[in-house]
């Protein structure tokens, strides 16, 4: 009559030890579980960080420090904001950039006018340069800067 109780109150041996069995399991089951999105989660961060394009042109072209014999005059505002909104798409000496996204701009020449357009309307209209990317005279300064520099080279 014991035994009966113990079983039915879930002290024995009976269906009390194995819901205790089966918690343990799922806790590890979780665990595991857990540790196998934390380690996917560190590979994709790995090779999110190891395949970072600023990361690789910083290591293709080294800036010289400024004042060491060599090193380029300090680039203008242009050059620097063509480089930092164009250059990841178009190639420009000048500016020091050599992508090949969009055309490349030494070899097009474009005029004032030509490049303001694209500025305004994205590219020639094929839909991959965004329209807008500059404006005002900040546009202005650029596609000046392009028009003077295009073909240039340094």
């Amino acid at each position: 009559m014991e035994e009966e109780q113990q079983e039915q109150s879930g002290d024995g041996n009976g269906t009390g030890a194995d819901e205790g069995g089966d918690r343990t399991l799922q806790a590890w089951l979780a665990g595991i579980a857990i540790g196998c999105l934390v380690v996917a989660a560190m590979i994709v961060a790995y090779e999110i960080g190891k395949n970072n394009p600023d990361q690789e042109a910083a290591v293709k072209k080294p800036v010289a420090a400024a004042g060491s014999s060599g090193s380029p005059a300090p680039a203008s505002p242009e050059a620097s904001t063509f480089a930092s909104t164009c250059g990841s798409c178009h190639t420009l000496a000048a500016a020091d950039t050599d992508a090949t996204v969009g055309p490349n701009l030494d070899d097009l020449q474009p005029d004032s006018a030509m490049v303001m357009a694209a500025i305004e309307n994205g590219g020639a209209g094929s839909g991959v340069m965004p329209a807008g990317l500059l404006s005002g005279e900040e546009a202005q300064a650029v596609a000046d800067y392009v028009a003077k520099s295009a073909g240039s080279g340094k």
